[in-house]
């Protein structure tokens, strides 16, 4: 996908926690929620090497992330954002990604956890292949197919 598009940005921009689907190895589902951030058309989060979540990464690096918004479509239903897409682990703590973090969802200048110097700590990219919900960021957004939930917006081909 070339670029997020400005309505999903304005919703990772908000203090919504991201729900991260990861591949456990017996094919089933791992769900958490993590802080996110945009940037440079990517979605950025930390997490501990040794989570299940950078594990199961490593070994799959597809990953789904749902945000929910605080709204409701014209049509009553929750407005929510999915992204489908592809992780890049990088090794190493992050300060500066975490300190970002901290004070966009706590309004804190440092990040409060020891994940912030860890060395264990990764840092997350999400390269966004495809997008899907309920809302402006779904072309057509009033449509019932967008009501619906359909995955609408994908990667050229």
């Amino acid at each position: 996908m070339d670029s997020i598009p400005a309505p999903a940005q304005a919703l990772l921009g908000t203090d919504a926690v991201a729900h991260v689907w990861t591949t456990n190895p017996d094919g089933s589902g791992q769900v958490s929620t993590v802080w996110v951030i945009v940037q440079d058309d990517e979605v950025l989060f930390g997490t501990d090497a040794a989570s299940a979540k950078a594990r199961n990464l490593t070994r799959d690096p597809r990953v789904i992330l749902s945000v929910e918004d605080t709204e409701r479509s014209e049509r009553g239903f929750q407005r929510h954002l999915v992204l489908h897409g592809t992780a890049t682990i990088e090794p190493g703590p992050d300060p500066e990604l975490m300190d970002r973090l901290a004070m966009k969802y706590a309004g804190l200048e440092r990040h409060p956890l020891a994940l912030r110097d860890s060395p264990s700590a990764v840092m997350v990219r999400v390269s966004v292949d495809r997008i899907g919900g309920i809302g402006p960021w779904m072309p057509s957004h009033s449509g019932a197919g967008q009501d619906a939930g359909q995955d609408a917006v994908r990667a050229p081909a």
